[in-house]
């Protein structure tokens, strides 16, 4: 059985709000969509995990 980890979504949370700090810096357009795109993935993690 899996338990719910508010530590665990609110550290995705921070994680994902870094990437796109970074993300807003990077000139690349490729490099910046991939990290938007981290960024979206830990905040659909931090979702999982709050529904759990």
């Amino acid at each position: 059985m899996y338990a719910f980890r508010p530590g665990k979504a609110a550290e995705y949370r921070q994680q994902a709000e870094k990437i796109r700090t970074l993300a807003e810096q990077v000139s690349l357009l490729e490099a910046k969509f991939h990290l938007f795109e981290a960024a979206q993935h830990l905040d659909e993690l931090a979702a999982d995990e709050e529904r759990r």
